[in-house]
């Protein structure tokens, strides 16, 4: 390769570069218009602990995994009564931009696996789209179990199970056996098809995106002999540009990810046995919830699994 085309190459790569820097810049400076479709996306997530976030609200509150800015922080002040909460990350540079910026007081650089705070430090733990990131996710939240007092929150994908064998609706196919059933007037069996196959992913990077079991939450529970689990399922939607779209009525990316968030709810609620939300908010407790927080989660739509006390202890 000649001098000249060594020169271009180089040229073309400080470009390239440049213009991704720009266009991250871009990005991050979008995570706080509260206008955009993005932020009503991550707005509709936080809601959903809406009770258990006013009951505590003059409590003292940990972030886990907030390296954007410390947004989790800043957004839980922002939508709750909340005053007292400490954003930490294993990354600093961006938790150093947000306090320069004057968007949150301080910061701490922790990793989850390793939290340095002592057992009962804070009241309530809240990680949310970071759990499945973690390479060894238990044991973070081994670790945010440890350093709570009252709960660990964690807002995250959930598990998704796969079909074996459906490429229809299998809904369609039901209706196509049992006006069959009622020609030939033999007896007609329900389709039950069996749900026991994971669906796996991974990320570019290359870690594998580890998605939240409220039943494995369970057994954790009773394992542990924690205070309780609380839990609630729901539908988001996620295109390309909407972090610079607006939230309203009329815009086109704003409707199409409505609807499509529409349908997911209309599917999970008509079909249950085939379609489970795609995101979950989850709490653990690790004692006993007040029956008054309890009854304003079942208020809210959270399902709160009976625990059995263990009879040998």
């Amino acid at each position: 390769m000649s001098k000249i085309d060594q020169l271009a190459t180089l040229q073309k790569q400080y470009m390239d570069e440049t213009m991704l820097a720009n266009e991250k810049e871009t990005i991050h400076e979008s995570w706080f218009n509260e206008h955009t479709t993005d932020f009503w996306r991550h707005k509709r997530m936080y809601e959903t602990i809406a009770p258990l976030a006013n009951y505590y609200a003059n409590s003292a509150w940990l972030t886990v995994g907030d390296g954007r800015f410390g947004l989790d922080a800043v957004r839980l002040k922002m939508i709750f009564p909340i005053k007292n909460i400490f954003p930490t990350d294993i990354g600093e540079n961006m938790l150093r931009i947000s306090k320069e910026k004057g968007h949150i007081d301080a910061y701490g650089i922790e990793n989850a696996e390793q939290l340095s705070f002592a057992d009962n430090s804070y009241d309530v733990v809240f990680c949310k789209e970071a759990f499945h990131h973690f390479p060894r996710p238990y044991l973070a939240l081994y670790e945010m179990l440890r350093v709570s007092k009252k709960a660990v929150v964690m807002i995250e994908p959930a598990e998704r199970l796969v079909i074996n064998g459906v490429k229809s609706k299998p809904y369609i196919l039901s209706a196509i056996k049992l006006l069959i059933s009622k020609i030939t007037g033999k007896s007609y069996q329900p389709y039950l098809p069996a749900i026991n196959q994971l669906s796996h992913s991974f990320e570019e990077a290359g870690n594998y995106l580890y998605s939240v079991s409220v039943r494995e939450l369970e057994k954790l529970v009773h394992g542990m002999d924690l205070g309780g689990l609380a839990w609630k399922g729901f539908n988001d939607v996620y295109e390309k540009g909407c972090e610079f779209e607006e939230a309203k009525e009329g815009n086109p990316l704003f409707d199409a990810i409505s609807k499509s968030i529409a349908e997911g709810d209309h599917l999970c609620k008509t079909h249950p046995e085939f379609h489970q939300p795609n995101m979950v908010s989850v709490i653990i407790f690790k004692e006993k919830p007040d029956a008054a927080l309890v009854q304003q989660l079942q208020e809210a739509g959270f399902q709160l699994p009976l625990v059995h006390k263990n009879p040998y202890v």
